[in-house]
């Protein structure tokens, strides 16, 4: 069944980034909220 694998890796290293990518764009929108919640207008 496995006989040639050709991208070996690659799906996992995608992920790995995706999720590295995700977390801190998420990590940055909370920061901006939390910065806008201190300033006055």
């Amino acid at each position: 069944m496995s006989d040639h694998i050709e991208n070996e890796g690659k799906k996992g290293r995608f992920m790995m980034w995706f999720i590295i990518y995700f977390v801190m764009f998420i990590s940055l929108l909370i920061y901006l909220y939390r910065y806008n919640l201190h300033l006055e207008f």
